[in-house]
C-alpha cells in the first residue's frame, strides 16, 4: 500500500508507467554517458580491472590475483562483475581482456538499479509522485554522477546496502509477502558483504538496530494491546519491541544470509595463509587509524555530504529537519527512517580515524529520500510565494553560484590548471542554467525549473568529464611511467619489481604485463601492524632483499619512490645504477617522483624488447610473449 501524498500538487501527467520509464531513460542515459570517455581508470579501479582480466585469463574466480598476489584484501564482487560485463561486452579481439568500459559497466548498472530502489522505497513512504523527485534526485546526484562512471566497488556496494533498506522496510511495514521482503533484506545484506565486508555490518545494520529498538518505541508506533501507545511509559514500549524481533525472521534470515556470504571467506581461510591477519589489518587498523598518519576532524564527513547531493545541496538542510516539521507530519515516518539511516551511518564513519570520502556514498538514497519532499513542496506543491522575497532569494542564487564558479576558477588555474579546459564547459553549463532555473520558477513554471536543474547539473557533469579525460590530467604520473618504460624498452622479458607498497595498479593494467611487489601483502601481514608503523626489522630485511637482488646475475628492473632512493644511493651505489625518473604531478597527488633503478652491471641495454610497430594500428606494439598480443593502447 502506498502512502498518501500530505499537500496538493501540480500534475506531473497521467500516465503512471510512462513516467517511471522516464525516470529509468533519464538515469540510463546520465550512468552510462561517457563510460568511453573520460580520464583513464585510477590506480583503486585498476585493481578491479586488472584482478578481473586475470580472472579472464585464468587464474580461478573464488581467490582473484593481481598480479601473482592473491587478492583477499576484499571480497571478490567486484572483480566478478567486471569479468562478467568484459565476457558480455567486450570483443574477442580485445587483448587483454577487460577494457575500461567493462570495468566501469556495473557501476552504471548498479547506479541505476539504485535509482529504482530509491523510487520504490519513496513510494511506499511518500506516494507516487515523491517517489519519483527521491529517484530523479538520486540519478543525478553529485555522487551517483560520479561513482557510476567508477570501477570501484562503492556502487555495487551502495546498490545492495539500498536493497537491504529497501526491503527491510517493505518487509516490516507491509503483511502480504512479508517473509519473502524479509528474505530479500538478508540476501541484500549478504550480496552488500561480498562487494565490502565487514562494513555493512555497520552502515546496515547499526541505523536499523536503531529504528527499530529505538526509533519506533520512542515515536509510539508499536501499539499495545489497547491500540495506543502513548500511555505506556518509554522503557515498556521498548521492551515490547525487543519482543517482536521474532517478526524480523532472524533465524531463516541467517540462513539465507550465511549460505550467501559465509562460504568465500571461509574457503580464503583454508586456502591463504596470514588471511585473517591481513583482514586485522585491513578492517581493525583501518578502523583505529593505524593505517593513516593523518587525523581528519570529527565533522570531516559533514561538506561531503553537501558534495554528493549536489546540485540540491541548499535544501539538504530543510531535508534533514523535516521530520520535525508539522507541515511534513503525513510523511514524518518514512522521513524519520531515512534520518536514521544517514544521521547513524554517518556518526559511525565519523568515530573511524581512517576517513575517505566515498565512504559516505552508502547514505546518498537516504539523502536522496530526505530530500524527495522537500523538493516536492518546493517546486511541484501549489503554494504561492513573496514576489518581492522569491526575487531576492533568486538574485541571491545567481550571484552566489557566479561568485562561487569564479572563485573556483581561481583554484583551478593556481592548483589544477590542466582541467581549465574541462573546468570552463561545466562552468559555462551552470553559469546559463542556474539563471534559466530561477525564471522558469519565477514564472511559476516550477516543474520545468526541477526539470532544468536536472539536465543542467546532468550536462555539466559530462562536460566536466570527458574534458578531464581529453586533458589526460588525473593520472599523468601512470602514463609518464608507461610511455618511458615502453621507450626504453623495458619489457616482458624483463622483471620490474615495486620496491615499497604495492605496485601502482595503473602501470599493471596499461602495461598489460605484472610487476611484483618487494614483499606481498601476505607476506607482510604476519609481521606489522596497520601502515603507519613499520618494524624497522621490516625495513632492514626490505633494504637487504633490494641489495642481495641488485647483486646478483638476473637482470632486473626496481620501481622506488625518488625520496626514499636518495636516502639510500649512496649505500646502493656500488650496486646499483639509475635508469631514469618519472616527476610527480603535486598539483594532483603527494607522491614523490618515481625512480626506476637497475643492476649496475646491466650498462643501459634496454633494446631486448624489440617494438615492431610495421604493419600494425598506430600505437599498438607486440611483445616477444606466448600469445603475441599486443598491449592496449593508453586513453
Amino acid at each position: 500500500m502506498y502512502a498518501t501524498e500530505s499537500f496538493d500538487a501540480e500534475p506531473l501527467g497521467e500516465s503512471p508507467r510512462l513516467q517511471i520509464l522516464a525516470l529509468l531513460a533519464f538515469s540510463v542515459l546520465v550512468s552510462l554517458w561517457g563510460l568511453t570517455s573520460g580520464p583513464g581508470l585510477g590506480d583503486h579501479e585498476a585493481i578491479v580491472a586488472q584482478g578481473a582480466r586475470q580472472i579472464r585469463q585464468g587464474d580461478g574466480w573464488l581467490i582473484p590475483h593481481v598480479n601473482d598476489v592473491p587478492f583477499v584484501r576484499k571480497p571478490p564482487l567486484a572483480f566478478w562483475l567486471a569479468a562478467a560485463a568484459s565476457i558480455a561486452v567486450d570483443p574477442q579481439v580485445v587483448q587483454p581482456p577487460v577494457s575500461p568500459f567493462a570495468a566501469r559497466l556495473p557501476s552504471a548498472i548498479a547506479a541505476v538499479l539504485t535509482v529504482l530502489l530509491v523510487y520504490v522505497m519513496g513510494r511506499s513512504m511518500f506516494g507516487h509522485r515523491i517517489g519519483l523527485v527521491c529517484g530523479a534526485a538520486m540519478a543525478v546526484s553529485g555522487g551517483t554522477l560520479f561513482f557510476s562512471h567508477n570501477a570501484q566497488v562503492e556502487m555495487m556496494l551502495t546498490l545492495f546496502c539500498t536493497a537491504a533498506f529497501t526491503f527491510f522496510w517493505l518487509g516490516t511495514e507491509s503483511r502480504p509477502q512479508r517473509r519473502v521482503f524479509l528474505a530479500l533484506f538478508y540476501a541484500g545484506l549478504a550480496l552488500a558483504m561480498l562487494a565490502k565486508a565487514p562494513l555493512p555490518l555497520a552502515t546496515v545494520c547499526l541505523p536499523l538496530a536503531i529504528w527499530w529498538f529505538l526509533v519506533i518505541p520512542i515515536a509510539g508506533w508499536n501499539r499495545g494491546a489497547d491500540g495506543d501507545a502513548r500511555s505506556e511509559s518509554l522503557p515498556a514500549r521498548v521492551s515490547r519491541q525487543l519482543r517482536s524481533a521474532g517478526r524480523l525472521w532472524i533465524i531463516p534470515g541467517l540462513f539465507v544470509f550465511c549460505v550467501i556470504f559465509v562460504p568465500w571467506p571461509v574457503y580464503v581461510c583454508l586456502k591463504i595463509d596470514n588471511a585473517l591477519d591481513l583482514w586485522k589489518i585491513e578492517f581493525i587498523d583501518r578502523y583505529s587509524g593505524a593505517l593513516d598518519a593523518r587525523v581528519r576532524p570529527f565533522w570531516y564527513y559533514l561538506p561531503i555530504a553537501f558534495a554528493l547531493t549536489f546540485p540540491f545541496s541548499l535544501s539538504l538542510p530543510e531535508a534533514f529537519a523535516s521530520p520535525f516539521k508539522e507541515v511534513y507530519r503525513t510523511q514524518r515516518k518514512g522521513l524519520l527512517f531515512a534520518l536514521t539511516w544517514a544521521v547513524v551511518q554517518i556518526a559511525f564513519l565519523s568515530t573511524s580515524s581512517f576517513k575517505r570520502p566515498h565512504y559516505l556514498i552508502g547514505a546518498a538514497p537516504a539523502f536522496a529520500l530526505l530530500l524527495g519532499p522537500t523538493l516536492a513542496r518546493l517546486f511541484l506543491a501549489a503554494r504561492t510565494f513573496s514576489i518581492r522575497t522569491l526575487r531576492r532569494t533568486c538574485v541571491l542564487i545567481v550571484v552566489g553560484a557566479l561568485l562561487a564558479l569564479v572563485a573556483g576558477g581561481f583554484f583551478v588555474v593556481r592548483e589544477h590548471s590542466q582541467l581549465l579546459r574541462a573546468y570552463c564547459v561545466a562552468g559555462t553549463i551552470l553559469a546559463l542554467g542556474v539563471p534559466a532555473c530561477c525564471v522558469a520558477f519565477l514564472k511559476r513554471q516550477r516543474a520545468l525549473s526541477l526539470a532544468l536543474l536536472h539536465v543542467c547539473a546532468a550536462l555539466a557533469f559530462v562536460g566536466m568529464w570527458d574534458g578531464i579525460g581529453q586533458a589526460r590530467a588525473l593520472q599523468w604520473q601512470a602514463y609518464a611511467m608507461v610511455e618511458t618504460l615502453r621507450e626504453k624498452s623495458i619489457g616482458p622479458e624483463d622483471r620490474i619489481t615495486w620496491v615499497v607498497g604495492r605496485p601502482d595498479a595503473r602501470l599493471v593494467y596499461y602495461l598489460g604485463r605484472e610487476i611484483q611487489p618487494l614483499f606481498s601483502p601476505l607476506d607482510l601481514a604476519a609481521q606489522r601492524t596497520g601502515r603507519r608503523a613499520i618494524p624497522r626489522e621490516l625495513l632492514m630485511a626490505g633494504a637487504e632483499r633490494l641489495e642481495r637482488r641488485l647483486e646478483s646475475n638476473e637482470e632486473e628492473y626496481f620501481i622506488i619512490d625518488a625520496e626514499i632512493w636518495d636516502k639510500m644511493r649512496h649505500s646502493l651505489a656500488p650496486r646499483a645504477r639509475e635508469v631514469f625518473r618519472v616527476l610527480g604531478d603535486e598539483q594532483f597527488d603527494d607522491d614523490d617522483d618515481w625512480v626506476v633503478i637497475t643492476n649496475d652491471w646491466n650498462t643501459g641495454e634496454e633494446e631486448d624488447f624489440v617494438v615492431a610497430a610495421k604493419g600494425l594500428p598506430n600505437g599498438v606494439m607486440t611483445v616477444p610473449d606466448a600469445s603475441n598480443a599486443p598491449i592496449p593502447t593508453l586513453p
